[in-house]
Parts: structure tokens; C-alpha cells; sequence
């Protein structure tokens, strides 16, 4: 369970996650993925300690899709999965032009990165 806490005058209120709570955790995480790397679901759901379905469905409704780079997540088989904003074709264009290579709707697994690890790195 993801605690937040919020300011309310000169308290400070502690409340369970909500999805928009969790959703704004989960755009944080994706704009850490450097461009020309791909991290899956899994991997932020892990950081977070939810489902791969709840960053899935966050994902899905992303509105800022420059700012929030959601093409950058994948399956953590290295399909690239779906793209609901213009379609997996798209996403396909967008990754090559940043360097990562799709073959047979898969990501090479040099592209990949753990976000757990890149965390420790900036440490």
C-alpha cells in the first residue's frame, strides 16, 4: 500500500494512494527512462509494489504523451505492446527514432533497462 501525505494548513494529512496518486508516481518514473531505452510494467509496478495492470491502465490514459514518454514501456517478455494513443505502429516510429530496435514487434533486450537499477545509479 502507497502512503501520501499532504499538507492541509500547518497539518500534514496521511492518506492511502489513490489512482491518481498512483498515476502521478507512475508519469515520475517514466520520464526518468533515458531515450533510447524501453523498461516494462513489471518494473515500475515493482518500484511501486502494485500490479503491472495499474501502470498499464495509468499509461493508457496519459494525456502529455511528449512529456510522459509512455512509449517507453514494454512487456517484460520485450513485446512492444499496444499504443493507445495512435496505435503500435506509432510507437514502433517513435522508438526507432530514438535508437531502440524493434524486430518482429520485439525489443532488442540491449535496449533494456531495469528501472530499480538506474534509481541505485543516481544515488
Amino acid at each position: 500500500m502507497l502512503i501520501v501525505a499532504k499538507a492541509r494548513g500547518e497539518k500534514i494529512v496521511f492518506k492511502r494512494a489513490s489512482l491518481n496518486d498512483l498515476c502521478q508516481a507512475i508519469y515520475i518514473l517514466v520520464q526518468l527512462i533515458p531515450q533510447g531505452f524501453v523498461t516494462s510494467y513489471l518494473s515500475i509496478a515493482k518500484l511501486l509494489n502494485i500490479h503491472p495492470r495499474i501502470v498499464a491502465q495509468c499509461l493508457a490514459k496519459n494525456q502529455d504523451i511528449i512529456i510522459i514518454p509512455c512509449h517507453r514501456v514494454i512487456h517484460r517478455d520485450m513485446r512492444i505492446g499496444g499504443y493507445r494513443v495512435l496505435g503500435k505502429e506509432f510507437k514502433k516510429k517513435l522508438l526507432a527514432l530514438e535508437g531502440v530496435q524493434v524486430k518482429d514487434d520485439h525489443v532488442s533486450k540491449e535496449h533494456f533497462i531495469e528501472l530499480s537499477e538506474l534509481i541505485k545509479a543516481l544515488d
